[in-house]
């Protein structure tokens, strides 16, 4: 077996391995995969508090504290308005006609149920934004005009009614369910704590150790590999910086940029809909489609809404999407970093295959990780495989 096999047969075999392994054992390697990501992303931080003399523990610990200081206050802070965001766009629930009088009401007596959730104690049933902008759809449905023109509309009116009641379901329901419907969605209540539990832990760890760990493992590298090494892993952790602090610095810009253009406008819930914009802008068109599908809604249904209103939320959110493509992507995270669109989606959905929701979390840091390894030794093999004598050629020439 000659060596240039063995260098081609190796990674193969390797990489093999891993994806088996990943696939067969995903709810354990998922965690200590975001795990390892996670310190090697938050060590610069970690180091540089230790300027301050601190015990590496103590220094993880007031870090933890530090940012589940600020995720109580934060959530503390938006999840009641996530709450009513998704009452708001569902309404409060109809059990149905029980008595049979044709009406939405109360019960009539001890006896009897509730034909709906009062949630806001009125005694009338809120039928939601959803229930509202059907029955705006449907009523525009009767008052077209016949022939082509008519039938087109109202064909498109009727993909309209069936696409909400598709989404109105699982959209809403996240926001309003909560911690059960979340573990539902998550992939189950192991996956869920796998998320809150596990990875702190893992990351705990990680951070603490890391010193010993990055020491042990240039340990083990070859003395003529170890300057390739250092380099390869220092550009790896720029990409995982550089692209995550990027993609979150343009998604709270984005969100930031379109809280204000609806509180101006007077949408409600302006801030839970901008967050859920920004933060998932990391999927491209996810971000626009969570964000403008409810401010739609409601744009159309609110006091004061209608049409107009409409066509200023689709022009706000399309101006946030061409200002975060022509604007933020390449100020805050570079030309030089990050993945195309395509190859993004592309590597989500095979992490989400592959490993499932935890899957779809590791898979862009491991796709990065992935494209700085062929960039430093990838393209090297194989042009070495493709054309050795140019090579060797350059090789043999005189410095």
């Amino acid at each position: 077996m000659t060596a240039r096999f063995r260098r081609i047969v190796f990674p193969i075999l390797l990489a093999t391995v891993v994806l088996v392994l990943a696939s067969t054992l995903s709810e354990v390697i998922s965690p200590v995969l975001f795990a390892m990501i996670l310190a090697v992303i938050l060590n610069p931080v970690v180091d540089a508090a230790g300027r301050f003399k601190l015990p590496r523990v103590a220094t993880v610990a007031i870090l933890y504290v530090a940012l589940l200081l600020i995720g109580f206050f934060s959530a503390a802070g938006v999840s009641g308005q996530f709450r009513d965001l998704g009452r708001e766009l569902q309404g409060e629930e109809f059990f149905g006609d029980l008595d049979g009088n044709g009406l939405v009401n109360l019960a009539a007596g001890p006896s009897q149920r509730d034909e709906f959730a009062d949630l806001n104690h009125n005694g009338v049933w809120d039928g939601g934004a959803l229930i509202s902008l059907k029955t705006l759809i449907n009523t525009e449905r009767s008052r077209l005009p016949e022939g082509a023109w008519g039938d087109a509309l109202d064909d498109l009116g009727l993909g309209m009614l069936d696409l909400l009641d598709k989404l109105a379901g699982p959209a809403t329901g996240v926001l309003s369910s909560g911690i059960e419907s979340a573990a539902e969605r998550a992939g189950g209540v192991f996956q869920l704590l796998t998320l809150v539990v596990l990875i702190p832990f893992y990351l705990f760890f990680f951070l603490v150790e890391y010193p010993a760990i990055h020491r042990r493992l240039h340990a083990l590298v070859p003395v003529r590999h170890r300057d390739m090494t250092e380099r390869i892993a220092a550009d790896v952790g720029h990409e995982l910086v550089a692209f995550l602090r990027g993609r979150l610095s343009c998604g709270l810009v984005k969100a930031v940029f379109l809280w204000v253009g609806m509180m101006v406008m007077g949408i409600p819930f302006a801030l839970p809909i901008a967050l859920v914009s920004g933060l998932l802008s990391l999927v491209p068109f996810l971000g626009f489609l969570a964000g403008v599908l409810p401010a739609s809604v409601l744009a159309l249904t609110m006091l004061g809404g209608g049409t107009e209103a409409f066509m200023y939320v689709i022009i706000l959110f399309g101006v946030a999407e061409a200002f975060e493509g022509a604007v933020l992507y390449p100020f805050l995270l570079g030309k030089e970093t990050g993945l195309h669109p395509v190859a993004l989606v592309v590597v989500l959905l095979a992490g989400g295959s592959l490993m499932g929701t935890l899957g779809v979390l590791v898979a862009v840091p491991l796709a990065l990780i992935c494209k700085v390894l062929w960039r430093e030794l990838g393209q090297r093999f194989y042009r070495e495989w493709a054309d050795p004598e140019p090579l060797q050629e350059e090789s043999e020439a005189p410095a």
